[in-house]
């Protein structure tokens, strides 16, 4: 993407965290000051890591931006029009309002579970949103085994929908969503002896899940060990955060207000940590399975051949022969040359 596109994105990244200024200071005025102030930080956050990914020339983190403000602006538009429609504003306080919340959602019966379970699908295909986001609302509303549930099937049928990106549509449009550096890199880990640091990936919190889906459905991987990857991984890890979000282990009230605080403070230093040395991290942990064999020549992580699937190459559009043909760096050999 050229500098205007960039421009563009920023531009517009500012704009949405300007609206959600204004619709926070006219329209959410009735609500206490706790979610005024997490609305006006979520669009100085917006202001800020946009502005430093731009300058730092971090185009996947700017379009991730994008995505999360989008949903953002949406977010507070539903609050709005809900305290609205729902008459919200009448309530005191904002515990008396969330209640009202939540009652007008659970009072929705089955559609209300449908719409959960879409969002789900979502987050996973389009929507890279925090699992907190995602899961402990369903907990509050229904309780944290049908929020597991709900979570659970879409989680997986995003997942699977991800992984067909990649296998029907191929190299090209993964590299559209995710940038070539990161499609590459990924696909040359599971290439070969990848499936275990598929499942340590799919299990630690500083990996993309959706783009590793996707990068999945490029390699030889097959849908059978994919399936049981995502509906024995996935399902433990949601219920983790379903059972934690729901109070019950550790309450919102008294001594659980420090520990909250505290599991809130080790996870801002893992993200700090996670985005500042996540590729030592993954270098560290690549080597663990790409230890080299005895008599096997070692060869660096990148620049393994990546076993693909039959379709890989149909569905790309582009044979490697040819790829090779049009790469300066490493072009193919002249067999016509005389020695």
């Amino acid at each position: 993407m050229g500098i205007k596109g960039k421009i563009a994105i920023l531009t517009v990244n500012i704009l949405i965290c300007v609206a959600s200024v204004l619709l926070t200071y006219f329209f959410m005025s009735s609500w206490g000051v706790f979610i005024r102030a997490a609305f006006y930080a979520i669009a100085g956050i917006g202001v800020a890591v946009s502005l430093i990914t731009f300058f730092w020339n971090k185009l996947a983190i700017l379009k991730t931006a994008f995505v999360l403000l989008i949903v953002a602006v949406i977010v507070l538009a539903a609050f709005i029009i809900i305290s609205e429609v729902g008459h919200l504003n009448d309530y005191e306080n904002d515990e008396d309002k969330i209640n009202g919340l939540v009652k007008i959602i659970s009072d929705t019966g089955a559609w209300g579970m449908v719409v959960y379970v879409l969002i789900q699908v979502l987050q996973v295909v389009i929507l890279p949103l925090p699992a907190v986001v995602c899961y402990v609302p369903g907990t509050i509303i229904w309780g944290a085994p049908i929020a597991t549930l709900l979570a659970s099937i879409g989680v997986i049928i995003g997942s699977v929908i991800a992984y067909f990106i990649g296998r029907m549509w191929g190299k090209k449009a993964v590299i559209w969503i995710a940038g070539k550096e990161t499609t590459e890199k990924y696909s040359a880990y599971f290439g070969k002896r990848g499936k275990g640091i598929f499942v340590i990936m799919q299990i630690l919190p500083f990996f993309p899940d959706d783009i590793l889906c996707m990068v999945a459905g490029l390699t030889s991987m097959n849908f059978a060990y994919f399936m049981v990857v995502m509906c024995t991984v996935r399902p433990a890890i949601i219920s983790i955060y379903c059972f934690l979000g729901s109070g019950d282990i550790i309450p919102f009230s008294g001594w659980g207000i420090y520990v909250w605080v505290a599991i809130f403070v080790v996870c801002i230093a893992l993200a700090v940590l996670s985005f500042k040395y996540q590729d030592k991290f993954e270098a560290w942990l690549v080597s663990k399975f790409f230890r080299k064999k005895k008599g096997e020549v070692s060869v660096p992580v990148e620049q393994q051949k990546i076993e693909l699937p039959p379709e890989y190459a149909a569905n790309n559009g582009v044979s490697e022969e040819k790829e090779q043909k049009n790469d300066p760096v490493n072009p193919p050999p002249d067999i016509n040359k005389k020695g």
